[in-house]
C-alpha cells in the first residue's frame, strides 16, 4: 500500500502543535513497517507559493498513491481541485469556524463542504468527533478517533532545581505555567482573575506566561513569549503546577507534555480536556459561579506536592507509537472498504 501525508507544515519551520504530530505520525509509521510505502508533502517554504490556498493548486499531488492523507483538516479543500483514489483527512479541531480569525475565515469557507467529500476523518478526540457531526453533520460511520501523544523520550520528569536554575528563576519561589495563545478560546482573561486572587493568599507564587499570546501584566508574572522545542521539557519541569483554562480544544497537547514531566496540570472541564486528564482529575467547572475560588483552591492543594506519580501514570496512556498503530488500521480499513475510483 503506497501512502502521502500531506503536510501543513514546512520543512524547516519552528516546532508547533500541529508539526510535532505531523512528525511523529510519519516517523512512527515508517518505523512499523507493516507493508506500508510512505511519503509526504511538505508546504513550501516560500511565502507566496506556500501560503495553504496556493499550496491547494500548486503542491499537493497524489501521484500513485493508494491513500492519501491530508493531516490537517485546511488541506481538505484540495478536493475540489483533484481527487485522489481514497482521501483521509485530519482534523484537529473546529476553533476556525467558531473562533475565527480574518484568515482562517477565508481557508474554511470551503472546509466543511470538503470534509464531508473525503473518504475518511480522523479526529484526535472523540470531542472533535462529536462536534464534527454536531457543527458540520458529518456522518460518524466515516469517522475514526485517533489521540495525540507526548514524546516521552523528550517529555520526561528532569531536576525541577536545576530546570529553575536554568531559566534563571528564584528556587525559592513556587511557579505556575501557563502555555498559550491569545485566543478568545483560552480564556486568558481567566488566567489574568485566577492569578491575581491567588497571589492574595500567597505572594511566593510567580506565573510563567509563554506563547503567542498578548503578555499579561502585573507582579510576579514573567512573560517568555515564543519558547523553542529544544527548551520546552526545561520550561515544563520549572513548573510546580501547570494551567489551563481553555474552554474548547481539540485535544490540549500542552497539558499531556506536562503530566509527562510529572507536572499536577488544573484544567477545565471542557472539550477535550477530560479524555486528556482521565481519572487523573483535577478538573475546574467553568460555568461554576465560583470558577475563579475553584481554580485557585485546587492549585494551592497541588503546587507543593513536586512530582505528580498520578499524572505520569496518565500521561503513560498516550504514545507515539499507538497514534501510528491506529492510524495504520484506519488506513486498512479504508483500503478494504472503498474500490478504486
Amino acid at each position: 500500500m503506497k501512502v502521502i501525508q500531506w503536510n501543513a507544515s514546512r520543512k524547516n519551520q519552528p516546532m508547533s502543535g500541529f508539526k510535532r504530530y505531523e512528525d511523529e505520525l510519519y516517523k512512527n509509521i515508517k518505523m512499523q513497517k507493516k507493508g506500508i510505502e510512505i511519503e509526504r508533502v511538505y508546504r513550501p517554504d516560500n511565502p507566496i507559493t506556500g501560503n495553504t490556498i496556493a499550496s491547494w493548486f500548486l503542491t499537493y499531488k497524489s501521484v500513485d498513491a493508494d491513500i492519501v492523507h491530508a493531516t490537517i483538516q485546511t488541506l481538505a479543500p484540495v478536493v475540489y481541485i483533484r481527487r485522489p483514489k481514497r482521501f483521509i483527512v485530519t482534523v484537529l479541531d473546529l476553533i476556525p469556524l467558531l473562533y475565527p480569525s480574518i484568515l482562517e475565515k477565508l481557508q474554511w469557507i470551503p472546509t466543511p463542504r470538503a470534509l464531508k467529500k473525503v473518504d475518511g476523518l480522523i479526529a484526535i478526540s472523540d470531542f472533535t468527533k462529536k462536534e464534527l457531526i454536531r457543527v458540520l453533520g458529518i456522518s460518524e460511520s466515516k469517522i475514526y478517533v485517533v489521540h495525540l501523544a507526548a514524546d516521552r523520550s523528550r517529555y520526561r520528569p528532569m531536576n525541577k532545581m536545576e530546570c529553575k536554575q536554568r531559566l534563571g528563576l528564584n528556587t525559592s519561589e513556587k511557579h505556575m505555567l501557563v502555555l498559550s495563545s491569545n485566543n478568545q478560546n483560552k480564556r486568558m482573561d481567566l488566567v489574568q482573575k485566577v492569578f491575581d486572587d491567588l497571589r492574595k493568599r500567597r505572594n511566593d507564587i510567580k506565573l510563567i506566561k509563554a506563547g503567542y499570546a498578548k503578555e499579561l501584566s502585573g507582579d510576579g508574572i514573567i512573560n517568555t513569549g515564543w519558547v523553542s522545542e529544544e527548551d520546552m521539557p526545561v520550561l515544563y519541569n520549572s513548573a510546580d503546577v501547570f494551567l489551563n483554562t481553555s474552554e474548547y480544544e481539540g485535544f490540549c497537547l500542552p497539558v499531556l507534555e506536562a503530566m509527562s514531566c510529572g507536572v499536577p496540570v488544573v484544567v477545565s472541564n471542557k472539550a477535550s480536556i477530560p479524555e486528556v486528564v482521565g481519572t487523573y482529575g483535577n478538573m475546574v467547572d467553568l460555568d461554576a459561579h465560583d470558577v475563579v475560588k475553584r481554580f485557585v483552591d485546587k492549585i494551592l492543594s497541588n503546587i507543593d506536592i513536586g512530582l505528580d506519580e498520578k499524572a505520569l501514570a496518565q500521561s503513560n496512556k498516550f504514545s507515539w507509537e499507538k497514534t501510528a498503530e491506529e492510524t495504520i488500521q484506519v488506513y486498512d480499513d479504508i483500503y478494504e472498504k472503498l474500490p478504486l475510483k
